[in-house]
């Protein structure tokens, strides 16, 4: 798939899911630039629980995903420098590589849910067709909600697929509430079957994610 038509996708349905408009970052398609990589050292922190350290992979640094101040929920995710960072806006960030594949994180505030109906809403619509299929998946609490962490195949219909192309799946959902509000909060790693080498990546990547400080556990990725 061309990049730019990729990209004009993935804004549209980040639109349509945040309802984020603020554009705080966005570059033509011969801008994209590696994702600049650092160490967070913990000091920002948005809720009492700070204590979870995951192992980070080797060759990756764990970075703090800049969502804007729309997003009280800090993210955290061990990543290497390879990653373009095309584009962001307030409480969405999309990071791209080579084969299309694709890194979303959403934070939005979500109204008159409930944390569980996230979930319940999130697992319904994300393998909505016959032929998705969920590999494995866990979830579980953290401060303030609830979360799911899951591994698993997009038929290519599925709107989060790769051009239309069968693809893996690698996300971690929460609804999560701070300060009387309450969250939406995802990472959904995405790319074609074909590409393994990003797939195992992934698989890397996903027990590395945190939301407000915590560690979420992940399936036994296969």
């Amino acid at each position: 798939m061309h990049r730019s038509l990729l990209l004009t996708s993935v804004i549209v349905l980040g639109l349509s899911l945040s309802g984020c408009s603020a554009l705080r970052v966005s570059t033509a398609e011969g801008d994209s630039r590696p994702v600049s990589v650092g160490i967070d050292d913990g000091s920002e922190g948005e809720t009492p629980q700070e204590t979870d350290t995951p192992a980070i992979p080797a060759g990756m640094t764990q970075v703090r995903v800049d969502l804007g101040p729309e997003c009280p929920i800090k993210v955290q995710m061990a990543m290497d420098g390879e990653w373009n960072d095309d584009l962001a806006y307030d409480s969405y960030q999309l990071y791209s590589r080579d084969h299309g594949a694709i890194i979303t994180v959403n934070c939005y505030e979500a109204g008159d849910e409930t944390a569980q109906s996230i979930i319940d809403t999130a697992q319904e619509q994300t393998f909505g067709e016959s032929r998705s299929s969920v590999l494995e998946e866990t979830s579980g609490t953290v401060t303030g909600g609830v979360y799911w962490t899951v591994h698993g195949l997009l038929a290519r219909q599925e709107i989060r697929a790769i051009d239309e192309t069968e693809s893996v799946l690698f996300g971690a959902i929460a609804g999560i509430s701070f300060d009387g509000r309450l969250y939406k909060v995802s990472v959904e790693m995405v790319t074609v079957t074909s590409d393994q080498a990003t797939a195992d990546l992934y698989a890397q990547m996903l027990p590395t994610v945190s939301f407000a400080g915590q560690v979420l556990d992940s399936p036994a990725l296969s």
